[in-house]
């Protein structure tokens, strides 16, 4: 069925990373008028800036990936004994703080029309632990977290806060085709999926258009795995 997001004012944030862009491709051709920004949002105001700028907003997906010199996934593993103070800063600044901003920042004229969706795009890693992701699953956790007390206070109001946690996705991140194109670390990956196989951009965006659209009418607070049954 087309046109599910006919009209809808959206923002994806780090529209040229991670999901962004088959989110980008699949709302657009849903009829969301999408604002597809690159920022960074590292700093303090520009979350608040940004939403200033775009003025209405239907639905907010809000996408952040991690700092670049930290991908793919095969380079960010370290250990909970040996990371320095700087890498879980740069998670910070880069994944947690622009997330919290942005969400505070497009909340109150949602809430004020008594109508709004805010899509995160976090992670499934925080569900299990895996060796070497301590840092990263700690921020993506904080993500998790923060989201899931913001869907149950703006339940109240009509606005649906809910997230996709994605974990083992095609993307120009953590899982690029470069990394993948190593087949030995391809089949180290698909071994861990009960479903064999690593999943795609634009089925995870097939997700987020679920929450961003009627569907999610009655959800409040959800982190939605997609793993291919890896969180299971």
């Amino acid at each position: 069925m087309a046109g599910r997001l006919e009209g809808k004012r959206t923002l994806v944030t780090h529209a040229d990373r991670y999901l962004g862009p088959p989110v980008v491709e699949l709302f657009s051709s849903e009829g969301a008028d999408v604002v597809a920004d690159e920022s960074v949002l590292d700093e303090p105001d520009a979350a608040q800036g940004l939403v200033a700028n775009v003025g209405h907003i239907d639905v907010l997906v809000a996408n952040f990936a991690g700092p670049r010199e930290y991908m793919p996934v095969t380079n960010m593993l370290v250990g909970a004994d040996s990371f320095a103070d700087q890498d879980f800063q740069a998670y910070l600044d880069a994944l947690v703080w622009p997330f919290l901003r942005i969400v505070r920042a497009v909340l109150p004229q949602m809430m004020e029309r008594r109508a709004g969706k805010i899509v995160g795009v976090t992670s499934a890693t925080p569900e299990r632990a895996i060796p070497g992701l301590s840092v990263y699953s700690a921020a993506r956790g904080a993500q998790n977290a923060f989201l899931q007390v913001v869907g149950n206070e703006a339940a109240p109001y009509n606005v649906q806060v809910n997230a996709l946690g994605p974990a083992h996705i095609e993307n120009n991140m953590y899982y690029t085709d470069e990394m993948l194109a190593d087949e030995s670390v391809r089949q180290q990956f698909e071994a861990q999926i009960p479903a064999g196989r690593l999943g795609t951009g634009p089925e995870a965006a097939e997700l987020a258009l679920s929450l961003a659209s009627s569907g999610s009418d009655f959800l409040a607070g959800q982190v939605i795995p997609i793993s291919g049954g890896w969180t299971t």
